[in-house]
């Protein structure tokens, strides 16, 4: 099967090992990336397959593994904890622009 196929709310039953019901519902909720044509709904192999991955991704079991391998990936450029403490406090903070207050773009002038 491709990853461009078109899948039909019994095949994705079949495929995710769920009752249609469950898909049905989920597809009337959007928990699930599909579209409804007419009457039916249908759905593309390769996005669900994007679906699962990112829900695993995630997950409790996925975000720890993310946070593993960001702790591993710190240690390897050989960071201590107040650097990266620093490094992540300057991604948080907005950009200075000065006065703190936004000023609107200036208006064309007219002829």
């Amino acid at each position: 099967m491709s990853s461009d196929e078109i899948m039909t709310l019994e095949e994705v039953a079949r495929y995710l090992k769920l009752k249609p019901q469950t898909v049905y519902k989920w597809a009337q909720e959007g928990q699930i990336p599909g579209a409804k044509l007419g009457k039916e709904w249908r759905f593309r192999r390769g996005i669900l397959d994007e679906w699962i991955d990112s829900s695993i991704i995630l997950s409790r079991g996925g975000m720890d593994l993310l946070v593993r391998s960001g702790q591993a990936a710190i240690q390897n450029k050989g960071l201590t904890a107040d650097e990266l403490e620093r490094l992540l406090n300057e991604s948080m903070d907005p950009p200075s622009t000065g006065s703190g207050v936004a000023t609107p773009p200036p208006t064309p002038s007219s002829p």
